[in-house]
């Protein structure tokens, strides 16, 4: 409709501004591409009319349309995704030279963007298609459905850029409730924010929206230099009453471990029950219990005298565990029972996560809290 078309021709024209922060004119740019052709296409030929850009490069994958991660030939598709967008990107680098922009399309989906994380991931050093202190990634939200968008740009500046200096931006951009949107970008520059202040106002000038730099996350601090401290301060500086009051407050009485697991082969009740009393085994006087008329899935609940474990399944892949118990239970265990729940199937651990239990502001783990012991950072010099 015609306030999406507008809305598209906002982003485009904020997308390359904020190109500025590159130097140079000619700078050669990645479109990642959805299912919608035609829609990229379109973008892309906006995005070649702005001065700085000098080249558009369209990379898709027509393989994923209507993509079923739950279909038997799911992962051959995404092996084929990935071989594609490798082989696009090389032919392209080979033939034009290294990438200074990446720009995820208003028509690209998790899917894709997964699978292009990967291909870098796998295939390349990044300075193999990137042009070292070069480099721009582009994003941008345009209502809370897309909040993939942020988790993609913090996975690449995380697990590509890797521990070189970049950041992470979030800027505003909003006018009526129509126009508004969120932009988001990662930078090799380390040190963005007067030229982003400088960049935003181009932003103002072309899309007509206001603008506001809402996060900047992984810049250094300016370094001075021969930096003296007027007076350096040691743990002994500070008092230490209430944090020792309240370390002797706490009574730790359990351990709790959640742990997700996810798989892209089918599940069902019948496989989850029988992972749960194949792990339970191991705890005595075992009781469980089934619940499968909460929606698509189900609840698994086994208890007995010392503990308990709930395993939530949503219907589909993902499987939430939350085990509990009072005693005998440590990250051996835990590591045990994942193992034994896991069994034949698929299931990998996507998330482990263990909570000391109990009253008083818990924060210490049962084995390793003495009440008659003081905490080394609260004895004196």
């Amino acid at each position: 409709d015609v306030a999406y078309k507008a809305k598209q021709v906002s982003i485009n024209n904020a997308f390359a501004d904020m190109t500025q922060l590159i130097e140079g004119n000619e700078l050669k740019a990645l479109l990642l591409c959805g299912d919608d052709m035609a829609t990229c296409e379109s973008n892309s030929n906006a995005l070649k009319g702005k001065d700085s850009i000098g080249q558009v490069v369209n990379v898709g994958c027509p393989m994923v349309k209507d993509f079923n991660r739950f279909s038997e030939n799911a992962e051959e598709i995404l092996d084929s995704c990935m071989n594609h967008l490798a082989e696009t990107i090389e032919m392209s680098v080979e033939k034009d030279g290294l990438f200074n922009v990446i720009i995820v399309d208003s028509t690209a989906n998790k899917i894709i963007t997964s699978v292009f994380a990967r291909t870098f991931k796998d295939f390349y050093d990044k300075y193999d298609v990137l042009e070292k202190g070069k480099i721009i990634i582009l994003s941008a939200m345009t209502d809370r459905s897309d909040e993939w968008h942020e988790n993609f740009l913090k996975s690449f500046k995380e697990k590509v850029l890797l521990s070189d200096p970049a950041v992470y931006v979030e800027v505003a951009l909003y006018g009526t409730a129509d126009d508004d949107f969120k932009l988001l970008l990662v930078s090799e520059h380390d040190d963005i924010v007067n030229e982003l202040k400088v960049v935003t106002k181009f932003v103002e000038r072309t899309t007509g929206l206001e603008s506001e730099v809402r996060l900047i996350n992984g810049g250094l601090w300016k370094k001075q230099e021969n930096f003296r401290a007027s007076h350096p301060y040691s743990p002994d500086d500070y008092d230490k009453t209430s944090p020792l009051e309240q370390w002797k407050s706490q009574h730790p009485l359990g351990l709790q471990i959640i742990t997700q697991m996810e798989t892209e082969n089918p599940l069902s009740k019948d496989v989850l029950t029988k992972c749960l009393r194949r792990a339970s085994k191991r705890f005595r006087l075992v009781k469980i219990e089934e619940y499968d008329d909460l929606g698509d899935g189900c609840v698994l609940m086994a208890t007995w005298r010392e503990g308990s474990v709930f395993v939530l399944w949503d219907g589909r892949g993902h499987v939430d565990i939350n085990l509990f118990a009072y005693e005998g239970l440590d990250e051996e265990e835990s590591e045990a029972f994942n193992l034994w729940f896991r069994g034949n199937t698929s299931l990998r651990v996507v998330l482990y996560d263990e909570h000391p239990r109990g009253f008083g502001r818990v924060v210490s783990y049962k084995h390793d809290f003495d009440p008659d012991v003081e905490p080394h950072w609260a004895q004196g010099k």
